[in-house]
């Protein structure tokens, strides 16, 4: 998917959509998600370096060396996300 297919989306212009009325009605939530994400920028862009670059290398993993890839990159991004949310939860 790109992103003209994606702005063509009827669910993603409704996240859109409803994202900037909450903006608009209640800022403060929609600055402390943004600093939230902000905070974990490092994390996410650990996960999106994981999940894009190393894993697709390794899929469908053929060998015993590529399954402890697989799982340590799982454990990773499991870590990573919960520090994400972690950030989230303290920012909202």
């Amino acid at each position: 998917m790109n992103i003209k297919q994606l702005a063509k989306d009827p669910l993603a212009q409704l996240g859109a959509g409803l994202s900037g009325i909450v903006a608009l009605l209640n800022p403060e939530v929609f600055f402390a998600l943004f600093d939230a994400l902000l905070a974990s920028g490092p994390q996410i862009f650990s996960v999106v370096s994981v999940s894009a670059l190393t894993l697709p290398q390794v899929l469908p993993p053929t060998s015993t060396a590529d399954w402890v890839v697989v799982g340590a990159a799982v454990l990773f991004i499991g870590y990573l996300t919960q520090q994400v949310l972690a950030n989230l939860d303290r920012a909202t």
